[in-house]
């Protein structure tokens, strides 16, 4: 991540082109640490001050959010501010801190403004996961996301139970899914599911790698994951998307 991080902050430096930028980090820390270097190379900011006492600096902070979600009017107040005059830098930055309690409307009402940012504007996004965000806001961004190993422990045992049930045992596995009411914990669980399949499915192809019959069988599970992962990311149907998927699945 640090490399990128150069890379894009050497680009703003030498160009100074308006972009939207998305910072994906669980640790919120981490994701305000590098909101700061931006806006230090963006502004050519002193170290020694808090970047958000500065004029050309404004944004929806972690104390703005009202319950558990930003709403479409505070989106709309966001736009309205981008569309001024910077105060006394050559451009102005606008932060949305956890970008991912937006509401869908909030999301929706972005969209414009992510794609053409203002002249002198940079707008930039801070999130958990990029999975917690709608693609058409993903696709509008340019993503600064850490590259880390997967640390999750592979099961085996639930892959083979999944495997060996039936179709009917398959679904109630999505429908407890779906029904899950917290979106954050929904979509753990949603990774936790695939991973452990696209595990498995990637651990058979060293067994079969003689076997082409077989080969061809776990590349295309492999690549059914994957498609899955990418709809449900662009906000498909879960239950719709993790109902074709277990249908798919070979019966062991």
């Amino acid at each position: 991540m640090q490399t990128q991080l150069k890379n894009i902050v050497k680009t703003i430096s030498k160009e100074g082109n308006a972009s939207s930028l998305l910072i994906s980090h669980e640790d919120k820390q981490k994701q305000l640490y590098l909101v700061e270097k931006i806006c230090q190379v963006i502004l050519k900011l002193s170290k020694d001050k808090s970047y958000r006492t500065h004029q050309d600096i404004f944004g929806i902070w972690p104390e703005h959010i009202i319950g558990r979600s930003i709403k479409i009017e505070q989106i709309h107040e966001f736009i309205r501010k981008t569309q001024l005059k910077p105060y006394s830098a050559r451009y102005k930055i606008g932060i949305i801190v956890q970008a991912e309690k937006m509401t869908l409307e909030a999301q929706n009402t972005l969209l414009k403004t992510l794609e053409e940012p203002p002249l002198n504007t940079f707008i930039i996004l801070t999130c958990r996961k990029t999975s917690l965000l709608l693609q058409t806001i993903i696709s509008r961004c340019q993503v600064i996301e850490p590259q880390k190993n997967d640390t999750r422990t592979f099961r085996r045992d639930m892959v083979k139970n999944i495997l060996s049930s039936s179709l009917i045992e398959r679904f109630d596995i999505v429908e407890k899914v779906a029904h899950t009411k917290d979106k954050e914990k929904q979509s753990e669980q949603i990774e936790a599911l695939l991973f452990h399949l696209s595990t498995y499915f990637r651990k058979q192809l060293r067994k079969v790698l003689e076997n082409h019959k077989e080969l061809h069988k776990n590349i295309e599970m492999i690549n059914l994951i994957e498609l899955t992962k990418r709809a449900i990311n662009r906000n498909v149907n879960v239950r719709l998307s993790l109902e074709n998927l277990m249908i798919h699945l070979p019966h062991v």
